[in-house]
């Protein structure tokens, strides 16, 4: 099991639109690229990460973590734990020894991974960037990019924030999604954050203590299998898969829109199998998400020629519900 990490965040759409003041988007653009240097080691040592974190949800508060250590130019461990998974991938260059919890990483710890340690972001196309202002966040003072993302014809009001002081990312809110980060600490000549707030449709989600400390003198046996670990060769040539069919709901004739992010497994046949809900903008349209995500197909991935299955996410657009 190879769980996607997505660690950059691109606001992607094509073009600039001529209502912008270029003088602020090209200020825009430089606020991003000072927070992802300031975030940014300029020579990592081995390392260990730990993100342990509280998921809040209908069925009360869980507990988990994930973990990451990483021995410079051979290989990492991480272990992640949440409820009843557990899973441990140690990972060399040739191949990866996999033990734990079968099936897919939970939701929750998705979208632990998606926003640490810290994300990186950049303007991309049509991203139109309305005005960038002075406020207060999380007790620093900040300034705040306001811009729309334009997809199709959806578009979300977003925002982000860093500090006026040193540069670091403070808050993103992109769509419903929104993730702070504060108690920031120095590693490797970069500033990172120890603490990390998740929030979807203003409904909080999560919540994280990150640490991030030096290995002076790794343990031989860190990238050691696991015990009952299945070893799998890293692909040599890889392609993700891509979509044949992907059916998206019937419009209705409001004025509301909603996206519904399915996690599945793309088969190495081209069919879905174990969706579940990522992350949902109206969990009244969860059941429609995941029925209309079952019905999609891809041309699967290839390893080395050969189809494999891969983890994906399914974007449901609702349009006028």
């Amino acid at each position: 099991m190879k769980p996607a990490l997505a660690l950059l965040v691109v606001l992607s759409v094509s073009g600039i639109s001529a209502s912008q003041d270029l003088k602020v988007r090209e200020e825009a653009v430089r606020l991003l690229e000072r927070a992802d240097a300031v975030s940014s080691s300029p020579k990592l040592p081995n390392l260990e990460r730990v993100d342990a974190f509280r998921a809040f949800g209908g069925d009360g508060v869980r507990e988990g973590s994930f973990s990451r250590v990483v021995i410079q130019g051979t290989g990492t461990r991480e272990e992640y734990i949440f409820g009843e998974f557990h899973l441990v991938n140690v990972r060399t260059q040739k191949q990866v020894a996999a033990a734990g919890t079968p099936g897919m990483v939970p939701a929750e710890l998705i979208n632990v991974l998606r926003i640490t340690p810290i994300s990186r972001l950049r303007f991309d196309g049509e991203d139109v960037i309305h005005a960038i202002t002075e406020r207060p966040v999380a007790g620093r003072g900040a300034r705040c990019i306001e811009f729309d993302t334009i997809r199709g014809q959806h578009t979300d009001n977003n925002e982000i924030c860093v500090d006026s002081a040193n540069g670091t990312l403070l808050l993103q809110k992109l769509g419903g999604e929104l993730a702070e980060y504060s108690d920031f600490f120095p590693f490797a000549g970069a500033l990172m954050p120890g603490k990390i707030m998740y929030s979807v449709g203003g409904v909080q989600k999560i919540e994280i203590s990150q640490t991030i400390t030096e290995l002076t003198a790794a343990d031989a046996n860190v990238l050691a299998p696991p015990m009952n670990a299945q070893m799998h060769k890293l692909c040599t040539t890889y392609r993700r898969p891509f979509g044949v069919s992907m059916p998206q709901p019937q419009p209705g004739t409001g004025a509301g829109t909603a996206d519904v992010v399915v996690r599945a497994m793309v088969g190495a046949d081209g069919k879905v199998y174990d969706a579940t809900v990522q992350n949902s903008e109206r969990d009244d349209l969860n059941t429609e998400a995941l029925s209309l995500a079952k019905r999609w197909t891809f041309v699967p991935s290839m390893c080395d020629g050969h189809p494999d299955s891969h983890e994906a996410d399914l974007m449901l657009h609702f349009q006028g519900r």
